[in-house]
């Protein structure tokens, strides 16, 4: 019998699990829940010659809300080596739940691979935080595999509901993989009982090595599964001896409009008592709550739930007892209806006059909001690029997970029905770990690790006039607004900064009528005591799984340390001084500001003789605009890669910028600042500030350069070579964003976008482009 239930929400679950963190929450904005945060990173790629440099841009999102982060400003990231050993990690700056960053993959790196991982500080207080993680390959370090494999075949298996129950039909996931952790696609798989008799022939796994079968399970029998590995052996893996007399789980989700959960039943316990009492539920895994709860009815085999009462994404429908502790679980994605979550982003392109470079359109479907992209171009026959996780399944999927995809942008590649449902098979194999993680969460949590917000820092004015002198202001140097601090009886002041490591911070005392003065201070930054955390306990959730081989030509030369140019900042100051104006393109250009310019105009005169507009903001600040009759057009300004607040413009000192690049074209008009290191000595009033060196702060990414490839018709570039990386990319639905890349001798590119909207929209693209053969089609 099936029957149809409305969904009931119970918001005491969620108090009655999180009402230990609404003090500690309360210092990152949050009344009840506790801040967890998913991490997605977009790389270049992720295998690496010597020499290159790995880039990428991270994605935070607040899990709470399903929005970018507006709290998170610290993100770390770090290349561990397989012991759990950290090779390097930094500190960067997330601006709206956007960063980005580089590593340069040097001589340190010896291993044949490492893994990336990507956290916040105060994500290690929480056992079901998720960080981002992804295995990144060296070529060349590793001796050449084997071109055979020479058997040990391995089967896991996982029941749905993690038991098989007895007299009932039960669903089992299975994983196959070879003696190198690749997987095994195959339908030759068979379950037969222990006289030999055939149960199922003809199970099918993917290339993924995943599979699903089913079978009615009699507890007086042992089931077998058998298949041939490489050899043509037989390999056989036994089933669970005892089969469970209890009750189990299962769920239907391959219907197009309903999710469909049935109890199973054993024998014994369907006539016994010991059934009473039970409930079956969907818990939230969101929101961590129960949306839905009712008691387990023998009478009623199959519950049916309309999806669109069910919360997009991860839920995981569960068997309580009495006492409201799950029984069985059973974990499944569910795919609202009504909307969608994950979007394309529209890409064309076309060949330069030349035909030597490639020019390519982004541009966002009709309707939807600005978002923030980042782009990969790689050789078409690229396999330098095997991500874990799509932004899709970073956000939506993995942070629930314990173990990580063998290919989380497998399941999410267009609307495929076969994709769904091998998604709901690798679910069905998904264990307790995480789920009983959050039941765990209860009074005895301890938030030992605090919540960062930009570089702490604390302070004395030692010759402060305290009845006269009651604020000290500090200024960031790459950031350079003003900030100021209350100055305490006893002298101090503290507070916290976006500050970049190897910078300088400007300090000066204010009287009660504003006037500044250069005082003798002393500053202590945050001590960074040693990190004590156990990083292998987040490790350990990194799949093994091999994508496949990395074959190489040894004879060639794999290092690319001697021909890689970097950006020299020598160089290109002392480049700078023989010429103020360059025209990059009709459109763009760039201005060296120099000493006079900086003793004629300020950042706002100097603008405004560019041909820029300047008003007042309400908000106090200003905007800045071009002409686009009849009315004006929003010019954004990025300082440093980062979008700039009207405040931060209004108080940026010329003396500050180093250069800037800009275009008035009312098409795509923008403004970007690049800021100059030696800011205290030019700032022109060194009487009125004390500049203090910061020894740690957030790393500075570099421009990104193209490496210089020896050849680019070689096996070796179009396998695991890079053409172009983008990030910062701010692409809207009504004018494309323009970008031209070299096409290194290739006919064809791969080109891998990725984003998030201000409103949480995610796009994933990925996308072959052909120019060449006058096919100029778009996602």
């Amino acid at each position: 019998m099936i029957h149809s239930k409305n969904i009931i929400v119970f918001p005491f679950f969620l108090i009655l699990f999180f009402s230990s963190f609404g003090q500690e929450a309360a210092k990152i904005g949050a009344e009840e829940d506790p801040l967890l945060e998913n991490i997605h990173l977009h790389l270049n790629k992720t295998a690496f010659f010597k020499g290159e440099h790995l880039w990428f841009q991270a994605y935070f999102q607040d899990q709470n809300q399903g929005l970018p982060s507006s709290s998170t400003t610290n993100l770390h990231v770090g290349i561990f080596s397989k012991e759990g050993k950290a090779l390097v990690k930094k500190m960067f700056f997330v601006n709206n739940g956007i960063s980005y960053g580089d590593f340069k993959i040097d001589s340190t790196f010896v291993e044949d691979s490492y893994t990336l991982m990507a956290w916040t500080n105060y994500m290690k207080n929480f056992e079901v935080a998720t960080p981002f993680l992804q295995k990144i390959t060296m070529i060349g370090n590793a001796e050449q595999p084997p071109s055979k494999v020479k058997g040990g075949t391995t089967i896991l298996i996982q029941p749905e509901g993690q038991q098989i129950v007895a007299d009932t039909y039960n669903s089992v996931g299975l994983m196959v993989y070879d003696e190198a952790l690749r997987p095994i696609k195959t339908d030759g798989i068979q379950l037969l009982t222990e006289d030999g008799t055939h149960v199922q022939s003809n199970i099918q796994t993917n290339e993924l090595g995943q599979g699903r079968f089913g079978f009615f399970a009699d507890p007086s029998t042992s089931y077998f599964l058998k298949i041939k590995d490489a050899n043509g052996l037989w390999v056989t893996k036994k089933l669970e001896t005892n089969l469970k007399q209890q009750i189990g789980i299962s769920v239907d989700n391959t219907a197009k409009d309903v999710v469909m959960l049935r109890p199973k039943w054993s024998k014994t316990i369907l006539s016994s008592s010991e059934g009473k009492g039970r409930s079956i539920a969907i818990f939230n895994n969101t929101d961590r709550s129960f949306i839905y709860r009712d008691d387990v009815d023998r009478d009623n085999d199959v519950i049916s739930v309309n999806r669109n009462q069910i919360p997009n994404g991860i839920n995981t429908a569960v068997i309580l007892d009495e006492e409201m502790r799950p029984i069985s679980q059973r974990m499944f994605f569910n795919k609202q209806t009504v909307g969608k979550k994950e979007y394309s982003v529209n890409v064309s392109y076309c060949l330069n006059k030349s035909q030597d470079s490639l020019q390519i359109d982004l541009i966002l479907p009709e309707g939807k909001v600005m978002a923030n992209l980042s782009i990969s171009v790689l050789p078409a026959e690229s396999s330098a690029y095997f991500p874990n996780n799509s932004i899709s399944s970073s956000f939506l999927v993995q942070p629930y997970l314990k173990q990580q995809f063998v290919d989380g942008t497998y399941f999410f590649e267009g609307n495929k029905r076969l994709r769904d449902y091998q998604m709901d098979t690798r679910l069905l194999m998904e264990g307790t770990e995480k789920f009983n993680g959050y039941l765990r969460m209860d009074d005895s949590q301890n938030n030992t690790y605090e919540f960062e917000k930009n570089i702490a820092i604390n302070g004395k004015i030692l010759d402060a006039d305290t009845k006269n002198e009651k604020q000290v202001s500090v200024m960031s140097q790459s950031f350079g607004a003003v900030n100021l601090f209350e100055l305490a009886s006893d002298k101090r002041f503290e507070g916290s900064l976006p500050l970049f490591g190897g910078d300088s911070i400007l300090i000066s005392v204010l009287d009660q009528k504003g006037k500044l003065r250069k005082p003798k201070a002393e500053i202590y930054f945050d001590d960074y005591k040693e990190d004590t955390f156990d990083y292998t306990k987040w490790l350990g959730n990194m799949s093994q799984v091999e994508h496949e081989p990395i074959l190489l030509k040894t004879d060639e030369d794999l290092d690319l340390t001697d021909r890689t140019i970097s950006l020299d900042e020598v160089v290109v100051s002392e480049r700078a001084k023989q010429n103020t104006k360059y025209q990059i393109t009709a459109n763009i250009e760039r201005r060296i500001i120099d000493k006079e310019a900086i003793k004629r105009y300020t950042f706002e005169s100097y603008i405004r003789r560019l041909g820029f507009k300047v008003n007042p903001n309400y908000k106090g600040g200003i905007n800045v605009y071009v002409s686009d009759p009849p009315y004006l057009k929003y010019v954004p300004v990025l300082i440093e890669g980062m979008f700039a607040s009207p405040g931060e413009l209004i108080s940026r000192p010329l003396s500050s910028i180093k250069s800037m690049v800009y275009s008035k074209n009312r098409l795509g008009p923008f403004i970007s600042l690049s800021l100059r290191y030696d800011y205290d000595d030019l700032y022109g009033r060194e009487g009125q500030f004390t500049s203090i060196f910061i020894p740690k702060g957030f790393s500075r990414t570099q421009t990104y350069f193209t490496p210089n490839y020896p050849d680019y018709t070689s096996f070796l570039y179009k396998k695991y070579g890079a053409i172009w990386w983008e990030s910062q990319l701010e692409v809207n639905s009504e004018i494309p964003y323009s970008i031209t890349v070299p096409l290194n001798d290739q006919k064809e590119v791969k080109v891998i976008v990725e984003g998030m909207s201000a409103n949480g929209l995610l796009y994933h693209t990925e996308q072959i482009c052909s120019p060449f053969e006058n096919k100029y089609s778009s996602n």
